[in-house]
């Protein structure tokens, strides 16, 4: 068994890209991706559903599984660009930034990496939508920080990274 080690900081990545439409799908060169930066934590949440029921032959409770709810969430550091999005960039999720493609509630892609984005390295990736956006600021913390979460649409899928 290995485990997954971040302590380098530079290992948690989540990508967020456009894909409302066919020429939106991930891909770096065209600068429809931004990675979002100053990460705190991140959750990939993938809750599977349950509906117990009773019968009267059993002393015990049965159990059947429901759809599964999937989510990634995460707490960081505010950052004027990605949080508020680029005029100069390529389109949907550079453009509107986190804070308006949430409040457009534009379908976006993301991906997750556990560690790093090099060859071999594992992440999940799907589509969803951005919500729960709190951004935050106090004496105690005097950066803006804000929560994160991704609803997502569907499944995720879990994938290594080709060799370029």
């Amino acid at each position: 068994m290995a485990y997954i080690n971040t302590a380098a900081g530079g290992e948690a990545v989540l990508e967020l890209y456009n894909v409302s439409g066919a020429a939106d799908t991930f891909d770096v060169a065209a600068a429809n991706v931004i990675t979002v930066p100053f990460m705190q934590d991140i959750t990939v949440n993938n809750s599977t559903g349950t509906f117990r029921f009773k019968t009267l032959a059993s002393g015990s409770e049965s159990v059947v599984t429901t759809p599964a709810t999937n989510q990634l969430s995460l707490n960081a550091i505010v950052d004027d660009t990605v949080f508020f999005g680029n005029a100069a960039g390529a389109g949907g999720v550079v453009i509107n930034g986190v804070l308006g493609t949430s409040k457009n509630k534009t379908k976006i892609g993301f991906r997750a990496y556990f560690d790093g984005t090099d060859t071999g390295s594992r992440y999940m990736q799907g589509v969803g939508f951005i919500s729960g956006l709190a951004p935050t600021v106090n004496p105690d913390s005097p950066l803006w920080i804000t929560p994160v979460a991704v609803e997502v649409d569907g499944d995720f899928d879990s994938l290594i990274v080709p060799a370029p």
